[in-house]
């Protein structure tokens, strides 16, 4: 077996604000295992202000070398190409290989201009032309109700979300939000954040509550759920050490009654194919976070890219992660190229 790393760094189409980051480029590492002519491919998104993982922190993990913290987005890079590569090896899709089948999934997209209500309402009229079925905002103290609002007003029958990635502190939360019809308010507190704080606000708010970087392993989740912290979870399988954790996460979060939502890191179409596979299992009932090729991309890694389709995106009946990969723009866009132990 081959295993190789590439690290990447792609302009973004189109500039990402969220409460505390913006990007204009994104960097990351395609992990590629090569075996009997086939080959897995897994991705490293490196994104500041959701994770301390870097580009060279993942790239130093993948090669077995000292690190100063744990790095499971690498990791489940380097555990995606393992599982893409035995789903083509046995020539079955990946959503196959992990209890689902192939077919559409419901499509959302993130609106992040945090700070700019214009441009928060311009995107989103874009993206609901495009035919988008949900969309969710970046949020935070200061910018919250005016855009919501706005939003609900035009658009009053838009699956709507909001995500503050733990802006607020306990208190600061708006009971406001109520009155928008969210389809619920995603991490509103830091993950430090005791459960009581949590539990506390479900109580002030009838809306639901969406936890993301609070739940990391099924213990956080089964604390999640004892403590009456969420009504819902957003799943990346990135943020949990791969797609076999990612679900176990889907199951433990169904036989306790909670809604689930599969969620994007500004992946290129390798990692939204494995994101995709994943949200055809059964309990992801929220249309996912994971948006067409040209959302963020000028030209993507995958062909073909991924095209939005009455709202969806459709995972092929195709061994692995169902799309190849653009090998003269992997090689445009590399930065340097690295073997990796087997």
């Amino acid at each position: 077996m081959e295993a190789d790393a590439f690290v990447i760094d792609i302009p973004l189409r189109s500039g990402y604000e969220a409460a505390g980051h913006g990007l204009s480029r994104r960097r990351g590492v395609i992990v590629a295992l090569s075996d009997a002519g086939l080959t897995g491919w897994g991705e490293f998104v490196e994104l500041p202000g959701y994770s301390p993982e870097t580009t060279e922190t993942a790239l130093a993990s993948l090669a077995g070398s000292p690190v100063t913290h744990s790095n499971p987005m690498a990791v489940s890079a380097r555990r995606t190409a393992e599982l893409d590569l035995e789903a083509k090896t046995r020539g079955v899709s990946l959503a196959a290989l992990l209890g689902a089948s192939p077919g559409p999934v419901a499509a959302g997209a993130v609106v992040a201009r945090f700070g700019d209500v214009a441009a928060t309402l311009s995107e989103a009229a874009e993206r609901v032309a495009e035919g988008y079925r949900k969309l969710k905002i970046k949020i935070g103290p200061g910018f919250d109700l005016e855009p919501l609002a706005e939003l609900r007003n035009r658009y009053p029958d838009l699956a709507l979300a909001a995500d503050a990635n733990g802006a607020y502190r306990p208190g600061e939360v708006p009971s406001g939000l109520d009155e928008v019809d969210l389809l619920y308010l995603e991490q509103p507190y830091r993950p430090e954040t005791g459960w009581e704080a949590f539990a506390r606000l479900r109580t002030n708010l009838s809306t639901p509550i969406c936890l993301d970087e609070s739940i990391t392993t099924l213990p956080t989740l089964r604390s999640a759920i004892a403590a009456a912290a969420c009504d819902a979870v957003n799943v990346k399988p990135a943020r949990l050490v791969g797609l076999r954790a990612a679900v176990e996460i889907h199951d433990l979060a169904v036989d306790a009654g909670l809604g689930l939502v599969v969620g994007g890191l500004l992946e290129t179409g390798i990692g939204r194919a494995a994101s995709a596979a994943l949200a055809r299992l059964p309990g992801f009932t929220f249309p996912a976070d994971l948006s067409a090729s040209g959302r963020y991309w000028d030209r993507d890694l995958t062909t073909p890219e991924w095209e939005l389709v009455d709202g969806t995106l459709e995972v092929m009946d195709r061994p692995g992660i169902g799309v190849e990969v653009d090998a003269d723009y992997l090689d445009e866009i590399a930065e340097s190229r690295h073997s990796l132990p087997h």
